[in-house]
């Protein structure tokens, strides 16, 4: 048995005039709890969740943010490549994420993580089916409690 929560949702195609994640967001935020951060802006974010992207300033592979300076960080990033290095970075300053995207990431790229869900997406007829992963720090060191301590909060 599996601690892994699976799941399947159907969303409606989102409506809107650059990439979105539709209803994605809203039922993330229901079913795991609401981020406080989107690593890139996207239509259906709602407003006062920071948004992490070039075009608000800052490169996913070299973030100005302490390590674990976010509780809970969703990544919806484009479906060209997997962005290995960003995800890595995007880890770094997050205490959980949620990925969304059309490959399945390997655990052993997000250092000390546990898979928590995978969720099977689809928006609308003809898409291709997404799969929402969220991952969560198995557990934070001493050492890395005392450098977020130092850095600032935490």
């Amino acid at each position: 048995m599996s601690n892994i929560k699976f799941d399947f949702w159907a969303c409606q195609r989102p409506l809107t005039k650059t990439w979105g994640s539709g209803q994605v967001f809203e039922r993330l935020s229901s079913m795991f709890g609401k981020p406080d951060v989107a690593f890139g802006k996207t239509d259906g974010i709602p407003e006062g969740i920071a948004a992490i992207d070039h075009n608000t300033g800052y490169e996913w592979r070299n973030l100005p943010f302490k390590r674990n300076h976010f509780v809970f960080g969703y990544w919806d990033p484009p479906y060209d490549k997997l962005y290995r290095k960003e995800g890595m970075e995007i880890w770094r300053t997050t205490q959980r994420l949620a990925i969304l995207h059309t490959h399945i990431w390997p655990k052993a790229w997000l250092k000390n993580s546990t898979r928590e869900a995978m969720i099977a997406i689809t928006m609308g007829p003809m898409k291709k089916i997404r799969c929402l992963q969220i991952f969560r720090k198995t557990s934070i060191s001493p050492q890395q409690e005392r450098e977020t301590e130092q850095e600032g909060g935490g």
